[in-house]
């Protein structure tokens, strides 16, 4: 349920209401609660641990105010409302929580108790609203005392805030301030400029509460003069505020694409097309998301960072780690599911996802791995929001089947074959050498059958190693931009493959690709392995 729904539950004479909110709204809970209070006649008063008694909250020259009152001054407030049983709304934070963040006593679980019993036969309006940034109540107390949110807001909502912003500063001595505030009531004003500012805007205050975003826009504008400064600088801010929800902005990758996943890439264009609306008129529902299975350095990182890019979404890269180390670990889990829902269509990106999910069905943990992995597992199936979770794992068998179930599509990425061996290289040259942009190339076509042998058992990752180390070598001897044939095959003898160092590791991971999708169909490029008859 809603905040919204408090009215209808006080109708019913429910008593007693809890409400999670996030702190920076809590001015403007204040101020609905007081305009239900004025339609139903009832004064309100808020307390928290910050005051020796109730603070009425009133309304004076536009203004709403906490002013002080004698009632409940040194009391146990809980027990002071069960005894002076006044008509009220009364908005009581950090009831629930006790000091040193264990749960409610039983003393106070039995104040609350007696409090829904004491409403069932008084004919005095007398209500109390539990705030909490977080709710968890004792089994006893659930069916008493229902929970309310006041959810972040949804992209309609950032939208209204936002607008509301340039109008109000129309005056201010930005004029793109001015233009942004005319654009809405004057279409034909409209630039590139100014509606691109906009979306920046709107996209960085996605994901944070309505109290929180007028806050920011206000600091703001002692800071910036122009409206893409102010984008800036809370983008900025939500990123240090995400990185401590265990999630995180991936920048966008250094290469165009990558060499070698056409039936990737093919799939990918798929799940871009329903994005659109049209896709629902037909029933058809975006989908979960994918797995992409494999050894170490076969691209799977870059490629969940390339699929984020072809779709056009954010790439949020979440941090299991973060979750399960803090205190509250299925609190930070609701507050995580919540913050990435907010911020639809996204990607959802999970690296090394197995590694998370090590001992996930035993209780050395005290079983919070395995409350966690269910949480996820429900989300997963249960969620309508655009949101494409993309995780890649090394070991899939250390992934719970039920959540592998989850996932739409799993895709195998093996070491390339010859003509995504020279993608790669390619991709990779055109980096640092001008010579290789533009499908360019100075070697022969028996030189690069020369060079892929050589790196045959050589992962992506460590292919985009040894050109970046031989661009390094150009510029130490002088010739920046410039590399020879024997740079690379000089280089190759440097380092030792993964797969010549965990060979066994490697090809038991490799021996289970049978059991998802390849990324890259049979190879036809003229350096395709030709297979050679030995008894003919």
């Amino acid at each position: 349920m809603k905040l919204t729904d408090w009215p209808a539950l006080a109708d019913q004479n429910t008593a007693i209401v809890a409400v999670e909110y996030h702190t920076p709204d809590r001015m403007q809970i204040l101020q609905q609660f007081y305009h239900w209070g004025e339609e139903r006649s009832l004064s309100v008063f808020v307390w928290n641990p910050g005051y020796c008694g109730l603070q009425q909250l009133i309304r004076h020259q536009g203004q709403y105010i906490l002013q002080s009152t004698d009632r409940g001054k040194d009391w146990d407030i809980i027990q002071y409302l069960l005894e002076e049983y006044q008509p009220g709304i009364y908005l009581l934070e950090g009831v629930l929580n006790e000091s040193d963040g264990s749960k409610i006593s039983q003393k106070c679980s039995y104040q609350l108790l007696n409090a829904c019993y004491q409403a069932l036969w008084s004919k005095k309006h007398h209500y109390w609203v539990l705030l909490e940034t977080y709710v968890q109540l004792p089994l006893e107390l659930q069916p008493f005392i229902p929970i309310l949110s006041n959810p972040l807001p949804d992209k309609e909502q950032v939208q209204i805030v936002v607008q509301q912003f340039c109008d109000t500063w129309v005056g201010h001595s930005d004029h793109r301030l001015q233009n942004c505030a005319k654009c809405d009531r004057y279409p034909s004003l409209k630039t590139t400029e100014t509606t691109e500012a906009l979306r920046s805007l709107f996209r960085a205050c996605q994901g944070l509460p309505i109290g929180e975003i007028n806050m920011l826009l206000q600091q703001c504008l002692g800071f910036a003069e122009q409206l893409e400064e102010i984008a800036q600088l809370v983008l900025k801010h939500k990123v240090s505020k995400l990185r401590g929800r265990g999630l995180e902005y991936i920048a966008q990758p250094d290469v165009p694409s990558a060499g070698g996943l056409d039936l990737l890439e093919k799939r990918l264009e798929t799940i871009t097309y329903l994005l659109q609306t049209e896709a629902e008129k037909y029933g058809l529902k975006f989908p979960t998301g994918m797995l992409l299975w494999g050894p170490p350095g076969t691209g799977k990182s870059l490629c969940a960072k390339l699929a984020a890019k072809k779709m056009g979404l954010p790439l949020l890269a979440a941090n299991w780690g973060v979750l399960l180390s803090t205190s509250h670990p299925d609190r930070a889990l609701k507050e995580f599911i919540a913050l990435v829902t907010s911020l639809a269509p996204c990607v959802l990106y999970w690296d090394d996802f197995d590694k998370g999910f090590a001992g996930w069905d035993s209780n050395a943990d005290g079983g919070i791995a395995r409350r966690l992995s269910a949480a996820i597992l429900t989300w997963m199936q249960e969620h309508q929001e655009p949101v494409y979770t993309i995780a890649t794992v090394n070991r899939l068998e250390m992934l719970p089947a039920e959540l592998v179930r989850r996932f739409d599509d799993i895709f195998f990425m093996d070491l390339p074959h010859e003509g995504a061996r020279y993608e790669v290289f390619n991709l990779h040259l055109a980096k640092y050498f001008p010579a290789f942009r533009n499908n360019n190339s100075p070697w022969s076509d028996d030189q690069w059958r020369r060079l892929l042998a050589e790196y045959r058992i050589c992962s992506p990752a460590e292919i985009g190693n040894a050109v970046h180390r031989c661009a390094e070598e150009a510029f130490y001897q002088g010739r920046p931009g410039k590399i020879e044939f024997e740079d690379l095959l000089k280089q190759r003898q440097e380092f030792t493959p993964a797969m010549e160092r965990e060979s066994e590791q490697i090809q038991a991971i490799r021996n289970q690709a049978i059991y998802a999708k390849p990324v890259a169909s049979q190879d036809i490029s003229r350096f395709a392995y030709q297979h050679r008859e030995l008894f003919g």
